[in-house]
């Protein structure tokens, strides 16, 4: 990340993928995490034309290979897979990771998963079979959302350092 003074006004942060100040990243990369290619696909054909880079992913072990090779800004992960949990392997990458966004995908309609998976860290929910304005809605929600909670951790790190070269111009006075 670059400099933290880099920052926009207060309140003129608009969220645009890979068209942001550098400290917030590269907010264009996107990881697919999805055991059916075919919603990999569908998924990466209608985030692209979006500003979106997806790199798709099968499963949890690609998944981390993937982000070793490249950092993302954000993951739309399937929540069922064969092997491992999309909820396990969110846990563990916002563990490593806290600046991903993540956005949970599945097929089950299921209250219960989708209060996990929130409970878990992911901005989104989206139930297959989704709509395509749901998916960019949810997907730009939660790129901002990210960006904001960057911001908000910069202006506090600045401000912090500001008190902190105060105190010691009133200690040294």
């Amino acid at each position: 990340m670059s400099d933290p003074d880099d920052l926009p006004p207060p309140g003129e942060l608009r969220f645009r993928p890979g068209e942001m100040p550098p400290l917030f990243g590269d907010t264009a990369a996107t990881l697919l995490v999805d055991d059916d290619p075919v919603v990999g696909v569908l998924l990466s054909d209608l985030l692209e034309p979006e500003g979106y880079r997806c790199t798709l992913a099968a499963n949890g072990a690609e998944a981390r290979a993937r982000i070793e090779e490249h950092p993302y800004a954000m993951a739309l992960v399937d929540v069922m897979m064969p092997g491992e949990s999309g909820l396990e392997l969110v846990a563990e990458l916002l563990a490593k990771h806290r600046d991903m966004a993540v956005v949970m995908v599945t097929g089950v309609d299921d209250p219960a998963i989708a209060q996990m998976a929130i409970d878990s860290g992911a901005y989104g929910y989206l139930i297959k079979p989704f709509r395509d304005g749901d998916v960019l809605n949810t997907v730009a929600a939660a790129g901002h959302r990210r960006c904001l909670e960057i911001e908000h951790r910069a202006r506090t790190a600045r401000l912090e350092r500001m008190l902190a070269d105060q105190k010691a111009r009133e200690a040294g006075a």
